[in-house]
């Protein structure tokens, strides 16, 4: 094409742009941005002279499992305060899935395992284990708690839990 030619097209296009565009006066959006969710709290079992208490930390949204990863935090001054520790010295890491072939309906299931080598055998009191059950079960939904890296006699590495399992634990 030559530039003459080019020129024109140019043109054209820049005039055919601006039709139809009519002048707006201001257009209001509204109030500021503000968020309408509250704050998440999650449960943690920590240990109490011997036995289970359930305290509440602070949580966020979209994160139902913190309370696992919370297990090998250190309990806060107030609950030192207060006398609560916690068995769980490792990380912990959890997702839930859904188990299709109960009976009647489907359950959730909460799996946890250690974050760091999860093929090398744990062997977790029953304190700890007690801790990671009920607060795997204070999870909205979740019904129990697979534990990998507990080697049982058998030789598997998974252990089914359930907060229902220490009940002679909890205050």
């Amino acid at each position: 094409m030559r530039p003459p030619r080019v020129l024109a097209v140019l043109a054209a296009c820049a005039a055919l742009a601006g039709c139809g565009i009519r002048p707006t006066g201001t257009i209001r959006a509204g109030g500021p941005p503000s968020a309408a969710a509250y704050p998440a709290t999650v449960t943690v079992y920590l240990v109490h002279g011997g036995r289970l208490r359930a305290v509440t930390r602070p949580g966020l949204p979209g994160e139902p499992h913190l309370g696992i990863g919370q297990l090998s935090v250190p309990p806060t001054t107030r609950e030192r305060d207060m006398g609560l520790r916690t068995e769980i010295r490792e990380r912990l890491v959890a997702y839930s899935v859904v188990d299709e072939h109960g009976p009647v309906t489907r359950r959730a299931i909460l799996v946890v395992r250690p974050a760091g080598r999860p093929d090398t055998p744990r062997r977790w009191s029953r304190t700890a284990l007690a801790q990671i059950a009920c607060t795997a079960q204070a999870v909205p939904g979740i019904d129990r708690v697979n534990l990998s890296s507990t080697p049982k006699l058998d030789g598997t590495v998974w252990t089914s839990l359930a907060c229902d399992d220490f009940a002679d634990l909890l205050e």
